[in-house]
């Protein structure tokens, strides 16, 4: 049996799905007219709002889906009136009549939010309209917002609840075994809407992710002079919007694209001229970050790139490219033996297992091929096809205006390029935005050695869980003996099982004992028999102290790391390496004054010492000291803001 929603669920990850439900108020036999008069609003509404906004893949767009249109699905996955199913139908909920759409965001994730900003203004626009949105993620808004959920949320309990209404946001608890559908949600939702009603720090939140738009628009476009053939500067100049299709198909060409481009038929380079092209930031980081040699032999005679024209020639040539692709592409429906993107889809299906175990030519696999070409025409949109693109392409090139003598004239009073160094950015830039997104938790470190290493110990004695590090616990001072917690026990108690193996586990001492193992303390009772690090060289008195620990009868796992240890470092001179502490006469610790000339090793300085050095080591760039740094909430500052 097929699973539900095949046809509809055939596509990537990179979508926003949306569902708009009005408040309807005429009886049901009229509700369809309202319905659409509402669809009209909505269009209206959408126009005006993306005025001007350069779409990565689809545009913005709903239809219709009135409740009586919501049946039962049958084992096809399909409603017998023959549409297709949405997310929430596939969990067998019949929803109340609504608005449906889908767009994909593809490489942009701008386009996602620009959405969710319409959504917003939807329902600031159009009284009673309910807004449920959802991308590949989920309930992506809570994901964005997750810092400041209630203590209550979690998957379990956000399943439809998030909801846009009145220009705000609202989340109501569902927990499992409510079973809650959207249905029921909205009909709270519209007898108290301001229970549900999120917090500000929430709102605020998305603020920052939807505020000023459509004023954001201009911000996210760049524009640049390109140097490409006149009837691509034609088809730009007709429809600016063009330039995303291109240049997506340019960045994501296969070998037989790489013939097309070396063909050239529709757009030649012979006629080229200079244009000036408005893109989304993401459009032109895309194509100035693909690389692509053109054939001298179609014509393609580029500058070097000391020369102040080979920016244009550069990009005019990729954006020519893409055209061209792009109109290779226009071919009857009907082709569907040559129809390349359909034979992807086709592909994906059977992944899918929607053909089951029917043989190719039976009845059955024709009915479902016959299904399958009925929903990628009605939905060929949302499947990214791209030979309507290519067909518009070349009505248009026999119906609009191509002088090359126009554009010669116009290349004198074009602008000059907009500032690109948005492109690159340093390391510290870098920071600066993710502090502005995320804030900045870390504090700056400039004091003494011993700060950084008690940022380290206060690190090291947290406890982490599934759900996060918990708060420092109490454990032994380093080099004190605890004989009520000197072992870790793992007794039996028959008391406490009939098998008599449960095990009597103290996780504060052995956290304690492992912290200390790591830290190379050694208890104060083995300073008389153990030899100290600053003595390794004396391989005669290394041997009598290893002898005599040799004759203890019983030792701890502690003895028998030591006396390993002091094994392998008896013939090195690994204790002369560490940087001592400065001795004086009134600096001589009271617990050491039976060891002659004893100097005690400065663990601060040394954890210090060693850690820069890692750090240094990086170069800047990510690594052990910095991941590790950073978890303890200390930020170095770069060199170069170091220095006095």
């Amino acid at each position: 049996m097929v699973s539900n929603g095949v046809l509809e669920f055939v596509r990537e990850d990179d979508y926003i799905e949306y569902y708009l439900f009005p408040q309807l108020t005429s009886p049901d036999n009229s509700r369809n007219e309202e319905l659409n008069e509402i669809l009209k609003t909505v269009e209206e509404v959408a126009e005006e709002f993306c005025c001007g906004y350069i779409w990565h893949r689809n545009a913005f767009h709903v239809r219709a889906r009135p409740g009586n249109a919501h049946l039962l699905i049958d084992h096809q996955g399909q409603t017998p009136s023959g549409e297709s199913m949405t997310r929430a139908e596939t969990d067998h909920e019949i929803l109340p009549a609504h608005l449906y759409g889908i767009v994909h965001f593809g490489d942009n994730i701008e386009d996602e939010w620009f959405v969710v900003a319409l959504l917003y203004e939807l329902t600031r626009k159009i009284p009673g309209l309910i807004v449920r949105t959802v991308d590949g993620d989920g309930e992506f808004l809570l994901i964005e917002v997750a810092n400041h959920l209630p203590n209550w949320a979690n998957p379990d309990t956000c399943h439809q609840c998030v909801y846009i209404t009145y220009g705000a946001l609202h989340l109501m608890e569902n927990p499992p075994e409510s079973s809650q559908g959207v249905a029921e949600a909205i009909g709270k939702l519209r007898e108290n809407p301001g229970v549900h009603r999120v917090s500000n720090e929430i709102e605020n939140c998305i603020s920052l992710r939807i505020g000023d738009y459509p004023g954001r628009i201009p911000g996210n476009l760049h524009r640049a002079t390109a140097f490409v053939p006149v009837g691509v500067a034609a088809l730009l100049r007709n429809n600016p919007r063009l330039i995303a299709s291109a240049i997506r198909e340019f960045c994501a060409r296969d070998a037989v694209d790489m013939k097309i481009c070396r063909a050239m038929r529709f757009f030649p380079p012979e006629n080229r001229v200079y244009t000036r092209v408005t893109f989304t930031k993401c459009l032109y980081a895309m194509l100035m970050h693909t690389n692509y040699t053109p054939d001298r032999r179609t014509g393609w005679n580029l500058p070097p790139q000391s020369s102040e024209t080979f920016p244009a020639h550069s990009l005019g040539m990729k954006i020519a490219c893409g055209f061209e692709i792009l109109a290779s592409q226009a071919k009857p429906e009907a082709d569907w033996a040559t129809n390349r993107h359909w034979i992807k889809y086709l592909e994906s299906l059977r992944a899918k297992g929607y053909f089951q175990d029917f043989l190719e030519g039976s009845k059955d696999h024709k009915r479902l091929v016959e299904a399958a070409k009925d929903f990628y025409r009605e939905n060929i949109s949302d499947l990214r096809e791209n030979s309507q693109t290519g067909q518009q392409i070349l009505d248009d090139l026999k119906s609009i205006d191509c002088s090359i003598e126009e554009f010669r004239k116009l290349e004198a009073s074009l602008p000059p390029n907009d500032d690109d160094s948005w492109l690159t950015v340093a390391p510290e830039d870098l920071d600066k935005m993710l502090n502005d997104r995320y804030g900045d938790p870390s504090p700056q470190i400039n004091g003494t050695s011993s700060e950084m290493t008690d940022k380290l110990t206060q690190f090291l004695a947290q406890k982490s869980s599934l759900e996060g590090i918990e708060s420092p616990p109490v454990r032994p001072q380093r080099g004190v003996k605890k004989k009520s917690k000197g072992k870790v026990h793992f007794a039996p108690n028959e008391s406490d099982s009939p098998a008599g193996n449960t095990i009597d586990f103290d996780p504060d001492a052995f956290q304690a004992h492992v912290k200390n193992l790591l830290d190379l303390v050694i208890p104060e009772d083995k300073w008389d028999s153990q030899s100290d690090m600053s003595d390794y060289g004396d391989d005669t008195e290394i041997d009598r102290n290893i002898d005599e620990m040799n004759t203890v009868k019983t030792e701890t796992n502690l003895d028998v790391y030591m006396t390993q240890m002091d094994k392998e470092l008896a013939k090195t001179t690994i204790g002369e390496s560490f940087e001592k502490k400065k001795s004086s006469s009134s600096a001589q610790p009271d617990d050491f004054d039976d060891i002659e000339d004893f100097q005690p090793v400065d663990i601060d300085l040394n954890t210090l010492k060693n850690m820069m050095e890692s750090y240094q080591a990086q170069l800047g760039g990510p690594g052990p000291a910095s991941n590790l740094l950073g978890s303890m909430g200390v930020r170095l500052k770069p060199p170069a803001d170091s220095k006095e």
